[in-house]
Parts: structure tokens; C-alpha cells; sequence
């Protein structure tokens, strides 16, 4: 484990660092274009409490990150949170950065009264489905719809 890391969850005010993440999920998820980012959604999201983003960073540089959206339920008190994304730049990949920023997440989860964290990983990414059966997590066999809107 680095402990030149530093963790934190992102908010208001922190739009340049949330910038630097979007650029390393473009990298480390091959995006066809890696310098995108949509400046007016970094915003909207750091502002919406529904929205989680944690960083880990060294020195200056954002070396790993995930997002995910709360979701609150309905039949039940509390909330169900979705981990969208988590990326570690290639790096720094396999030194616990990735085990962390799980472990962060679940410690803000505690916090807010969310108890489950669901991910999905594609059955091809052998490396997703370990790294998530290391932590903890269970399978569970569902499809996947979707559905485009069109305008």
C-alpha cells in the first residue's frame, strides 16, 4: 500500500481534480477521444448529493478514482449505492490503490445509512470480476437491458 496516497470524496469547488479523473477513466477505458470532458455535468454532479466521487491522489497527480450514484429505496430505510466507474491508472495499478478507494467508499456508506454497493463487470473482464470476488463481492447472475431513447 502507497502511503504517499491521500484519499477524499470530491464537492463543490473541486471540479479541476473531478477534470483530471474523467481524463484517466478516458485513458484507462481506451475512450475514443481521451480528452473529452463535459465541463457543465463535472458541475452539475459535484453538486448533486446523490453523486459520490472519490479520489486518490499523489502529490498533485489523480492516480485513481470511482464514481457512483446513491440510490434510495423505497421499500426499505436507507439507500442502495451503484458504483459506476473505478479506474487506477496503469502505474499504479496492483499496489491496494483500487482496494482503498472500495474501502473509502464503503466507509461513506456506513456514514449515510447506504447498505449495499452493487457493480457490474462484463464476464470478459477477467481482471474486474477478480479484483471485486477479492473484495468480497458476490456474483450474481442478471441480464443487462438496454434501452436508447431517442429524441
Amino acid at each position: 500500500m502507497d502511503k504517499n496516497v491521500t484519499y477524499r470524496k470530491l464537492q463543490v469547488g473541486d471540479e479541476s481534480i473531478f477534470f483530471d479523473l474523467v481524463l484517466l477513466f478516458n485513458e484507462e477505458f481506451e475512450s475514443p477521444n481521451t480528452d473529452f470532458v463535459n465541463h457543465v455535468n463535472i458541475a452539475e454532479l459535484l453538486s448533486n448529493p446523490l453523486f459520490i466521487c472519490i479520489v486518490g491522489i499523489k502529490g498533485n497527480e489523480v492516480i485513481g478514482g470511482l464514481t457512483g450514484y446513491e440510490l434510495p429505496m423505497y421499500d426499505r430505510m436507507g439507500s442502495s449505492l451503484y458504483l459506476y466507474d473505478i479506474a487506477v491508472g496503469e502505474n499504479n495499478q496492483r499496489k491496494g490503490i483500487g482496494s482503498r478507494l472500495v474501502k473509502e467508499l464503503v466507509e461513506y456508506c456506513k456514514s449515510k445509512q447506504i447498505h449495499e454497493i452493487f457493480v457490474q463487470a462484463d464476464a470478459i473482464d477477467q481482471h474486474a470480476v477478480e479484483f471485486y470476488k477479492k473484495l468480497g463481492g458476490e456474483i450474481s447472475s442478471v441480464y443487462q437491458f438496454t434501452f436508447t431513447v431517442k429524441s
